[in-house]
C-alpha cells in the first residue's frame, strides 16, 4: 500500500487543476458559439476589439452614406424629370412661335397663340417653383424656399466625403420665355430664337444634373465596395469560426469528463487508508 497519503493527494490536486482549466475552456467555447463572436470582451483580444469597434463605426457610417446617395439620386431624378416636362412645354412654344411668325395669321389668331403661350409660361413656373424632393426645391434657386441653393450628399463615413448638387432657377424669367411676344411677324421670329435658347439652357441644366447623377452612382458602387470589404475584415477579427470552435468545445468537454472521472478515482485513495485502520 505504498504511496497512500492523507494530507496531500497530489494526483487528485493535479486532476482538479486541469479540470478547472478545461471547464473554463468549455465555458469560453460555449460563449463563442452562443454569441457567434470570438471576441466578446476586452480580455478575449484587446487589440482586435479596438480595431473591430472602429470598423463597426465605419460600417454604420457607410450604411447611412449608401442611403444618403440613393436619396441624392432620387433628388436628381426628380429634377431631371421636371426639366424634361419643361422642355416638352418649350417644344410646344417652338411650334406656337413658328406658327405666329406666319403673316397669314390674323390679329385674333396671334392673340389666341399668345394666350396659350402665357398659359405655358405659367406651367413653366409651376414646374420650377413647386417641384421638390423632401422640401428641397432644386429648380427654384434664388427663392427663399430653395435656400441655400444647393444640396450636400454625404457619400462616405468621413466628413470630407460629400457631393454637392447645385440648384437652378427654371422659371420663365430665368429661361427668358417671359419675353416671348407673337404680336407681329418680327416679334414672333425673335421669339423663336428666345425659345430655342431656353431649350438649350434647360438641356444644359439636365446635363449638369446628369453629371451629378453619374457621380452619385460611382459613389454608391465605391461605398458599397468599401462597406463589403470593411465588413469582411471586421468579421475575420470578431466572428466565431463555428467549425473550429465546435472541435475545441468537443475536445475540452471530453477532457472535462475524463478529469472528473479520474478525480473521483483519486479521491478514493484516502479510503484505502481507512481500510488499513480497520
Amino acid at each position: 500500500m505504498s504511496g497512500l497519503v492523507v494530507n496531500h493527494n497530489m494526483a487528485s490536486m493535479y486532476q482538479d487543476r486541469h479540470l478547472k482549466i478545461n471547464t473554463k475552456k468549455v465555458q469560453e467555447a460555449s460563449e463563442k458559439l452562443a454569441t457567434g463572436y470570438k471576441v466578446n470582451r476586452g480580455k478575449d483580444d484587446a487589440a482586435g476589439l479596438c480595431v473591430s469597434e472602429t470598423m463597426r463605426n465605419q460600417i454604420r457610417g457607410l450604411n447611412r452614406a449608401s442611403n444618403n446617395i440613393q436619396d441624392g439620386i432620387s433628388l436628381v431624378q426628380t429634377a431631371d424629370s421636371a426639366l424634361e416636362e419643361t422642355e416638352n412645354i418649350l417644344d410646344r412654344m417652338v411650334e406656337l412661335t413658328t406658327q405666329a411668325a406666319n403673316d397669314v395669321n390674323t390679329e385674333a389668331d396671334r392673340k389666341a397663340i399668345q394666350d396659350e403661350i402665357n398659359q405655358l409660361n405659367k406651367e413653366i413656373d409651376h414646374v420650377a417653383y413647386d417641384t421638390h424632393f423632401n422640401q428641397n426645391y432644386m429648380l427654384a434657386e434664388g427663392t427663399p424656399k430653395a435656400k441655400p441653393g444647393y444640396f450636400k450628399i454625404q457619400t462616405g463615413s468621413l466628413a470630407e466625403q460629400a457631393i454637392i448638387i447645385n440648384f437652378v432657377n427654371a422659371s420663365k424669367e430665368s429661361l427668358g420665355t417671359d419675353k416671348v411676344d407673337v404680336s407681329s411677324h418680327q416679334k414672333a421670329a425673335e421669339s423663336i430664337t428666345m425659345v430655342q435658347d431656353a431649350i438649350e439652357k434647360s438641356t444644359q441644366w439636365r446635363d449638369e444634373f446628369g453629371t451629378v447623377w453619374t457621380q452619385l452612382e460611382h459613389a454608391a458602387r465605391n461605398t458599397d465596395n468599401t462597406h463589403e470589404n470593411t465588413q469582411r475584415s471586421e468579421s475575420n477579427i470578431r466572428d466565431t469560426d463555428i467549425g473550429d470552435e465546435i472541435l475545441g468545445y468537443t475536445a475540452n468537454q471530453i477532457l472535462v469528463n475524463a478529469s472528473q472521472s479520474l478525480l473521483a478515482q483519486y479521491n478514493q485513495s484516502p479510503q484505502a487508508v481507512l481500510m488499513l485502520l480497520k
